[in-house]
């Protein structure tokens, strides 16, 4: 009976994580499909990142699956097979880091495109590169030393680069994305209405990920000898590439809110009124430009002056009365 307890610090987390690792997986092939049903016309770097991703998590799923399979069907009744690697060195730490390396790295780009701060494009990126390397350092350190049950002890360093990096990458994005991105307020309800929901997307998932991050931390770091913090890690990585769909396809919804917002909005914008010899009178309605750019809009703004002589210029609309 003493080794009850201790059996179920080892088997009930394993439950739990496996049971929200599908149940994620579920969540991310809806925000695929969402994606492809969307048609963005993206780059062919951004879809091979989405569906490479999604191939990725499938793996990682089904390794895990087959984890779960050795260790509580196989196994049953025997307290040794939880204390086996199996997959574990590689569908946990290794594909994590790789997962939220890329995703990193990915804000670390579209943050150089709203900023042109190279010190903060190269300062995320390093530190992703850095806690993604030493997520993959981790799962070589287990696949060497085979042993479960030391493993809080044997990877201590490269656990708390790994999770304390991911955390810390994570808060720095939220935090320069929320300043860069209000700081695009053009004062059109359209378009700042569409910043909003970025802002909002990118700081919750931001956050969520890097609070899961801190959590699994500080599970490996105060409790021993048990699998308390395998849930957090099963969470980590499909909440990573479910962040980034979630991000991708927020630009569908944002499309279909600001239509109307649109056309409400040229009643806010600069008119220049002529007329010609003819006595035709043409009205000249300036107005803003924006690109929707991978989830995270990078604006271009013309002022026109009141009056403008000649041929207008292709930002106007242009019609006669």
């Amino acid at each position: 009976m003493a080794d009850v307890p201790s059996t179920i610090q080892l088997t009930g987390p394993l439950i739990l994580g496996y049971q929200f690792n599908w149940g994620l997986y579920g969540v991310l092939a809806t925000q695929l499909y969402t994606y492809h049903q969307a048609g963005f016309r993206d780059n062919r770097l951004i879809k091979f990142v989405a569906y490479g991703l999604f191939v990725i998590e499938t793996l990682q799923l089904v390794m895990a699956t087959s984890d779960s399979f050795h260790t509580l069907a196989l196994g049953w009744g025997n307290i040794l097979d939880l204390s086996n690697v199996w997959f574990s060195w590689f569908d946990l730490p290794f594909l994590t880091g790789l997962t939220s390396a890329t995703i990193q790295c990915f804000y670390a780009w579209r943050l150089y495109i709203l900023s042109k701060s190279h010190v903060l494009t190269i300062t995320i990126a390093a530190i992703a590169v850095v806690q993604g390397s030493a997520a993959m350092a981790e799962g070589i350190q287990i696949f060497i030393s085979q042993n479960v049950p030391g493993t809080q002890e044997d990877t201590f360093k490269t656990t708390a680069v790994w999770l304390g990096g991911t955390a810390l990458c994570d808060i720095i994005i939220c935090c320069a994305m929320f300043y860069f991105l209000s700081n695009s307020r053009t004062g059109f309800r359209a378009t700042d209405s569409m910043l909003n929901k970025l802002i909002r997307i990118t700081i919750e998932t931001g956050m969520v990920t890097a609070m899961i991050a801190i959590v699994e931390l500080t599970l490996f770091l105060t409790f021993k000898h048990n699998f308390y913090h395998v849930v957090p890690a099963f969470i980590l990585s499909k909440l990573y590439s479910n962040s980034f769909l979630v991000l991708l396809n927020s630009r569908k919804s944002s499309q279909r809110s600001t239509t109307p917002e649109t056309f409400h909005s040229f009643s806010e914008l600069p008119v220049s009124r002529e007329t010609n010899r003819t006595g035709t009178m043409k009205l000249e309605l300036g107005h803003q430009t924006s690109s929707d750019d991978i989830g995270m809009v990078s604006f271009s703004q013309t002022k026109n002056p009141s009056k403008h002589y000649g041929n207008p210029p292709l930002d106007r609309a242009l019609c006669d009365v």
